[in-house]
């Protein structure tokens, strides 16, 4: 068993309790040094964002932690954490849980479940231990960890989709980027002027992008003002039965147009090494997470100019625009009062703007603290990182409701839109088949989850 650390700040709130004002004088140079309480934190980050967020825990503890008596103890627990919790959850095996857990959006329906999960919504509804306030965080950030009207995770590394363009390439085609991938249709004509042969054989691909579940939600849910994706509000207002892209003729809108990408004979549909494919400028367009930003920069250095892009829109009238991707860090109660304000005040250091603009700017990833960006730092580090403005004009832009769902079943669907969008691509199916393969296979998963969990 771990030696409890108890802060001079949450001894006084337990044996008292009262603020931490009232430690007042019975402080004791002593009780100041006490040793921290220790809270363990897990995450899926590699490589540099890895790095990028081992400092941040390492400031925390530097300052605020310090301050508040708190040592959070960070651990990679592989990629997909969620799922990792859920075979604990499954084996009722709480006591090996951790303090905090960063997971992807569509994990939340089903932690928030847990019997030992507590959510951002019930901390700031106590009212205690407020560092940073509930409207600091973006609307359409808090909306993509929100279930059942409920805040579940805090925002933290999250990103959106964007189009990366090679401005050299551009430029020898004679095209603006203003008018160049407005719509699909519009990107559809570019790909033509871009890509570039050696008798048969394709040596510079207009596009590459594969399409699969991450980038057709995007496309089905821009769609008029927004489009959900599926019944209750894509699964926010409750367990989503069924998808709904094929009842109102979203996902068809989307094939009609990308029939028109296909038939360029210079789009690449499948993603080999697309970074380092667009680096070598082998494609001249790709469409990817903005997470790709600084990967991006430092593959490419100064060999060409590039800029991002809004996602193309599949009609010129959508207004929707796309969806926060990415993840956030949910919050258990193991049973301590004192590690949970603890994790509290760590979750909220996540959100706040010394630790997004930290993170953020080594990672290239979105800040999701609104308060950010009107400070002098974030102003300069846009300015002199122009690739990132594209990301956050769209995310400002983008409808809250555009969201990806909470589909349950995220890797089966995500196999089966990559499956049948690889062989219409390919020639291998027509637009109708691909159409009524993806919306069966799709609500037939779905439905097989809700016949066992409802």
């Amino acid at each position: 068993m771990r030696l409890k650390k108890v802060s001079a700040l949450f001894m006084a709130a337990v044996i008292m309790g009262s603020t931490m004002a009232g430690c007042g004088k019975a402080e004791t140079e002593e009780s100041k040094d006490s040793r921290d309480i220790e809270i363990s934190f897990w995450h899926h980050m590699e490589g540099t964002n890895a790095e990028a967020l081992e400092t941040v825990c390492s400031n925390f503890n530097e300052t605020l932690g310090k301050e508040y008596g708190i040592n959070v103890i960070p651990s990679f627990q592989g990629t997909n954490t969620a799922e990792k919790l859920n075979t604990l959850a499954q084996a009722g095996d709480w006591g090996n849980y951790p303090d905090l857990c960063q997971v992807a959006s569509a994990g939340i329906p089903a932690i928030s479940e847990y019997e030992i999960f507590v959510s951002p919504e019930d901390m700031y509804e106590k009212g205690e231990d407020i560092i940073l306030e509930r409207d600091s965080i973006i609307e359409n950030n808090a909306r993509t960890f929100t279930y059942k009207d409920e805040l579940c995770a805090m925002p933290f590394s999250n990103s959106t989709i964007l189009l990366y363009y090679n401005k050299n390439l551009l430029d020898e085609a004679g095209l603006n980027p203003e008018t160049a991938f407005g719509t699909i249709e519009e990107m559809a004509e570019s790909i033509k002027k871009l890509t570039k042969k050696d008798g048969d054989e394709v040596t510079t691909y207009g596009l590459n992008t594969q399409v699969k579940r991450y980038q057709l939600v995007n496309w089905v849910g821009g769609q008029g003002d927004f489009n959900f994706i599926g019944d209750h509000e894509g699964g926010r207002s409750d367990m989503m039965t069924k998808f709904t892209f094929g009842e109102d003729g979203t996902l068809m809108n989307f094939l009609d147009e990308w029939e028109k990408v296909i038939n360029t004979g210079g789009y690449k549909a499948i993603e080999d090494n697309i970074n380092e494919e667009f680096a070598m400028e082998i494609s001249a367009m790709a469409i990817m997470s903005s997470a790709r930003i600084m990967k991006l920069d430092g593959l490419i250095g100064d060999s060409f100019e590039w800029g991002t892009a809004p996602l193309p829109k599949v009609s010129e009238d959508d207004k929707g625009g796309t969806a926060v991707g990415g993840s956030g860090v949910v919050m258990f109660d193991k049973g301590d009062e004192e590690e949970l304000r603890a994790a509290w005040i760590f979750q909220q250091y996540l959100g706040g703007e010394d630790a997004q603009y930290d993170f953020c700017t080594a990672s290239g990833y979105i800040p999701m603290n609104k308060d950010l960006y009107e400070t002098e730092k974030m102003k300069s580090y846009m300015k002199e990182n122009e690739q990132i403005v594209a990301a956050v004009d769209q995310l400002m832009n983008s409808n809250p409701n555009v969201q990806e769902p909470f589909d349950i079943v995220t890797g089966d669907v995500n196999t089966i839109i990559d499956e049948e969008m690889s062989a219409f691509a390919a020639g291998k199916q027509d637009k109708q088949t691909t159409h009524d393969n993806i919306v069966e296979k799709c609500n037939a998963k779905v439905a097989e989850y809700v016949g066992v969990n409802q």
